[in-house]
């Protein structure tokens, strides 16, 4: 979830993360099924389970592949253009869900960061096929976030009426 405070609203067009480990460390990650939603939210704090977060809204899928590969290096940003963007408002907060169905357990681990407190991470998975963190349906919630960017183009400026202006010139 993303704290809207000062963030313009616009066209979100790319989502990345940033890599704790990477080649060399860990393999090679090949995930399918992947996809990427947003959504926005009015709740400041996420749930289980994770659906109940929508608030209401329709999430949008802007990036999916079957499968994915990702192969970052440490201390680098990787991830993927949005396609098709999705309309931010910059009113609400937004609510990310990212998935896939399996894959080689390979793959970068992404730093982390303590949100103080604020519930802004929802996890449910299964290792070698056995249900972990109340997947499919429940999730467990932490207090940390992923350090995540995103890139927005900011909206065009409304019209504007100026009314009467006068001039004047020498």
């Amino acid at each position: 979830m993303l704290k809207t405070d000062n963030i313009p609203g616009g066209a979100v067009t790319r989502w990345e993360w940033n890599a704790a480990m990477g080649t060399g460390s860990v393999p090679q990650a090949v995930l399918s099924n992947f996809y990427l939603k947003l959504c926005h939210t009015s709740l400041n704090q996420l749930t289980t389970p994770f659906a109940s977060n929508y608030d209401g809204n329709t999430p949008v899928t802007v990036f999916s592949q079957n499968p994915v590969t990702v192969n970052p290096t440490m201390n680098t940003w990787f991830g993927f253009d949005c396609g098709p963007a999705f309309n931010y408002d910059g009113g609400r907060n937004l609510l990310v869900e990212v998935w896939w169905d399996g894959g080689n357990n390979g793959g970068p681990n992404c730093w982390t960061t303590n949100a103080a407190g604020s519930r802004r991470c929802v996890i449910a998975s299964r290792v070698n096929g056995t249900p972990q963190n109340g997947y499919p349906d429940g999730g467990a919630v932490g207090d940390y976030s992923f350090y995540m960017r995103i890139t927005i183009t900011p909206s065009a400026v409304a019209p504007t009426s100026l009314g009467r202006i006068k001039g004047l010139y020498r």
